[in-house]
C-alpha cells in the first residue's frame, strides 16, 4: 500500500497495482500526477509528492509490467492576457506499462520537437500523447554512428594502422 499526498493535502492510500500511469505534468504546477483505478473508473489525481518518489514506489512494488518512461510535450499557457494568450510547448514525463500502447506514429520535422504520437489505452480509455522521444529511443535502440570524414578522407585513412609484430597483440 502506497501512502501519498494529494496536491490539496489529502492523504491517499492506494495499492501500487491500481496506478496505471505516473506523470510529471508539463505545466510544472504540481510535481506529480497519477491515473489510477480502484473500482470507480479512472481517477486522475494531482499529487504533492515528487514524480521520482512515486515512480520508484511503483517500480519497487512491481506495479507495472515492462514499464516505459517517455518525455511528453504539451502546449501550456504562459501568459494570462485574454486578448493574446501566449502558449509554448513544455516537457513533462510519463511512466506507464508498454502493454498500454495501442499504436505509435512517427512525426518528422515538427517545429515544436514532437517526434512521435503515442496512442495509449489506460483502463479502457484511449488517449493520445505527444512525445519528444523517437520510436527507436522508446525501443532502446542506440543510434548508429556514421564515420566522420576528416579533411575529406575516411577516418580509417587517418588513424595509424596497428603494428602486428608488436608483442602482446
Amino acid at each position: 500500500m502506497l501512502h501519498i499526498k494529494t496536491a490539496t493535502g489529502e492523504r491517499l492510500e492506494i495499492p501500487a497495482y491500481a496506478i496505471l500511469a505516473v506523470f510529471k505534468p508539463c505545466d510544472g504546477v504540481n510535481p506529480c500526477a497519477i491515473i489510477s483505478d480502484m473500482g470507480m473508473g479512472l481517477q486522475f489525481d494531482m499529487l504533492a509528492d515528487q514524480y521520482g518518489f512515486v515512480k520508484k514506489a511503483c517500480i519497487d512494488n512491481m506495479a507495472m509490467v515492462n514499464p516505459l518512461e517517455v518525455r511528453l510535450l504539451e502546449q501550456v499557457k504562459v501568459d494570462d492576457d485574454p486578448e493574446r494568450p501566449l502558449s509554448v510547448f513544455a516537457e513533462g514525463r510519463m511512466f506507464f506499462p508498454r502493454g498500454a500502447i495501442v499504436g505509435r506514429r512517427e512525426i518528422a520535422g515538427d517545429p515544436n520537437g514532437i517526434k512521435a504520437k503515442l496512442f495509449v489505452d489506460l483502463g479502457g480509455k484511449r488517449m493520445v500523447f505527444n512525445v519528444a522521444d523517437t520510436l527507436d529511443e522508446m525501443d532502446g535502440v542506440e543510434p548508429t554512428l556514421q564515420p566522420v570524414p576528416v579533411d575529406g578522407r575516411a577516418i580509417a585513412e587517418v588513424l595509424p594502422t596497428p603494428n602486428p609484430t608488436h608483442e602482446g597483440a
